[in-house]
């Protein structure tokens, strides 16, 4: 891996790193106050899921795109180069399989969250408060699923900036 390409996959995991943040919601006990609040400012509420839903999916497609330019650009690439010339190393293929593993839990999580978000926005939170306060509950919690997916993600490309190192520095003693 070049310098420059090095340091844009970097870039990359650092700026993943800021995607996706595990948000804790500790207060899911409802009460006639929230529902007569989500009752009052469905409208409002609706609104604002659904821009949340919006950046949500453009967050995703940027993270789709990053995984797989880091699957195809970087770690494949390695990997067959090193194969080729005849070396070997466990370690760097065994991350590359648990890299795509990884990566097609985040895309099943997503599309789960994303469902769950869907049948949330359906419901009509004026006439069914309690109903809809549930899914809500629900769809944070899937959420906090996709978010530890994506950090399973990050800490493999972690993992394999590391060995990338290790194996690196082996040709550079010789």
């Amino acid at each position: 891996m070049t310098g420059k390409k090095f340091l844009i996959f970097g870039a990359v995991v650092l700026a993943l790193g800021f995607s996706f943040q595990n948000l804790t919601f500790a207060d899911t006990e409802i009460n006639s106050e929230k529902l007569e609040n989500i009752e009052m400012d469905c409208q409002s509420i609706k609104q604002t899921l659904k821009r949340v839903q919006n950046i949500d999916k453009n967050t995703r497609i940027s993270i789709g795109r990053s995984y797989q330019t880091i699957l195809t650009d970087f770690i494949t690439p390695l990997n067959i180069r090193i194969v080729k010339n005849n070396q070997s190393n466990s370690e760097l293929a065994t991350l590359q399989g648990r890299f795509v593993e990884a990566r097609e839990a985040f895309n099943r999580d997503y599309i789960t969250y994303s469902q769950e978000f869907e049948e949330l926005l359906n419901i009509d939170c004026k006439n069914e408060p309690e109903n809809f306060y549930n899914h809500l509950v629900k769809t944070r919690e899937k959420r906090a699923t996709v978010a530890a997916s994506a950090k399973k993600v990050r800490e493999i490309i972690t993992e394999h900036q590391n060995e990338v190192e290790k194996y690196k520095n082996t040709f550079e003693v010789k």
